[in-house]
């Protein structure tokens, strides 16, 4: 995900705020934070649409389907996810991750 827009990037080169401007949070907008934190409508929607992704990596966490009819689409700003749960995300068989992935560097495509 090197090659995006997100403002922990582009303030390097532009100048400015890292803080994300999607969801108004105060948090950088950083690869983690888009992946998994960022409450912006776009985003939800793009978790929602893909939350197979998702419900296999949190299955036993229950943090993105805390019941069997609820789906919450990003993780609230007190959970720590790791390093290694990043990696096995990123790292999912699947080739909707990188439609998913694809359409979320979309979403903060500015250029």
């Amino acid at each position: 995900m090197r090659a995006h827009h997100l403002r922990v990037e582009s303030c390097k080169w532009h100048g400015g705020s890292s803080i994300c401007d999607k969801c108004e949070c105060g948090e950088v907008q950083d690869e983690k934070h888009v992946l998994f934190f960022c409450k912006c409508a776009e985003v939800c929607e793009l978790r929602m649409r893909y939350r197979d992704l998702f419900e296999r990596m949190f299955k036993t966490l229950r943090v993105f389907a805390p019941s069997s009819s609820e789906f919450i689409p990003f993780l609230i700003c007190h959970h720590s996810i790791t390093d290694f749960e990043i990696n096995a995300f990123l790292n999912q068989d699947s080739y909707r991750l990188l439609k998913f992935v694809s359409d979320l560097v979309s979403t903060f495509d500015t250029g």
